[in-house]
């Protein structure tokens, strides 16, 4: 399968390690702000912190983004999300073994980006319910050259605390070039959601013995 989410080489440089900040933003303790848009102006900066050091090796970056992802995405709504219909055609163990999958599998396609953060600054510029609960926050991030790039987030309170759902950068959401990437995987094996669990394993394997984060 292919390692890496299909987005165009501008989106990728430039969007996507700067606006995924936005997503992992939230570090363990940190108090809530009174809304989505408060919140994740206040700690967007911290997440640049712990991920675009220098002095940190990529192995420790991926351990890091591995943390936040778990802690503080939703990834079991998102995981269903991004299996569609075949979400309800696996097994626990298969929904399970898949979750633990793809957080290693984002963490490692995403977290070298951030190595390439030039100094782009965001800008949150407003918030509207998003229905279902859910709040979307609208932003831009400014390059060092070229036009501002959107950015569209949908987030909800779990148990108190804000979780992220959706990520949209001009318009593309990132669960859902997943979606479309694992679904035509599962669409070509004969063993259905086994077969996406096993291509995602080879994968991760890969990447986890070039840059280990267990």
């Amino acid at each position: 399968m292919t390692p890496s989410p299909a987005l165009s080489p501008r989106l990728r440089a430039l969007g996507a390690a700067v606006v995924l900040c936005l997503l992992f933003a939230w570090p363990a303790g940190a108090m809530q702000t009174g809304n989505a848009m408060g919140f994740v102006k206040d700690l967007s900066s911290t997440v640049l912190k712990q991920l675009t050091s220098n002095e940190i090796s990529d192995s420790e970056r991926v351990k890091r983004l591995r943390k936040l992802l778990v802690d503080h995405f939703d990834v079991p709504v998102v995981g269903k999300f991004v299996l569609g219909v075949y979400w309800r055609r696996a097994s626990k163990e298969q929904f399970d073994q898949f979750l633990k999958l793809y957080e290693i599998y984002v963490a490692h396609n995403y977290a070298g980006l951030f190595k390439k953060y030039q100094g782009e600054t965001i800008d949150i510029v407003r918030e509207q319910p998003g229905g279902d609960d859910t709040t979307l926050v609208f932003g831009r991030i400014n390059q060092i050259s070229g036009p501002p790039i959107g950015l569209e987030m949908r987030v909800h309170k779990k148990d108190g605390i804000y979780k992220a759902l959706d990520l949209k950068i001009e318009g593309v959401s990132m669960p859902l070039t997943h979606r479309k990437q694992f679904a035509s995987v599962i669409g070509r094996s004969s063993k259905g959601v086994q077969g996406l669990v096993d291509a995602l394993k080879r994968a991760t394997d890969r990447f986890e013995e070039q840059t280990p984060s267990r």
